[in-house]
């Protein structure tokens, strides 16, 4: 039997504060990686770029699409409610929730900083072609979408089952690498995307009120 604790209890909070700390780090870097990071980073990954490695990259990006992970969760919710397994179901509800509204918000930040794409005339330029909705997807590089769905997920997978939080995020963290190593994303991007994808899936778990005390599976 799984137990489940209000998110106001002591282990939640413990929690919060460690997320907190991560994302206040994360926004902390954002400038230094922005300003002295993101151009030599670019560079380095083009000349680093190999057939098979672009292979290996793709496939690992797909991870990150949000139909992709939206069928993960859809897959988790329906194994749980026809197996009789309450914590799949809920790992597969709070996982749906946190890819839509992470989504959401990533499509709101990209249209709003309207950053150009690395490979693009205008790479890494913020505000290129403002307002750039409509204007196609070499604009809205920040923040990454791929990174975005891909650690909302991975939070509230983490959250459901904390004995493979380790695994989760270190998906998560491939996909963000992935993207850069394709040269679709600059590190700022990518770091800027976990940061929405992890509020976003803290969110989702505030707003359902559980988190789990246990890691039992």
């Amino acid at each position: 039997m799984h137990h489940y604790q209000t998110s106001s209890g002591p282990l939640a909070r413990s929690f919060d504060r460690k997320v907190f700390g991560y994302v206040a780090a994360s926004l902390v870097v954002l400038p230094f990686l922005v300003l002295y990071i993101d151009g030599p980073a670019k560079s380095f990954v083009v000349s680093v770029q190999s057939d098979w490695g672009l292979q290996v990259a793709t496939v690992i990006t797909t991870m990150g699409y949000g139909l992709a992970d939206a069928a993960i969760a859809g897959t988790l919710f329906v194994i749980g409610l026809m197996a009789g397994k309450p914590r799949e179901a809920l790992a597969g509800r709070l996982g749906l929730f946190a890819v839509i509204i992470s989504g959401l918000f990533g499509q709101l930040f990209k249209h709003l900083f309207c950053r150009a794409r690395p490979l693009t005339e205008k790479s890494g330029e913020f505000f290129s072609e403002f307002p750039c909705l409509g204007k196609g997807a070499g604009f809205i590089s920040f923040p990454s979408g791929h990174s975005i769905t891909a650690f909302a997920l991975a939070f509230v997978l983490a959250r459901v089952y904390p004995r493979y939080a380790v695994l989760f995020y270190g998906l998560a963290v491939l996909v963000a690498l992935s993207r850069v190593y394709l040269a679709k994303h600059f590190p700022s991007d990518v770091v800027a995307g976990a940061v929405v994808g992890i509020l976003a899936g803290w969110i989702v778990c505030r707003f359902v009120a559980l988190s789990p005390v246990h890691g039992h599976t």
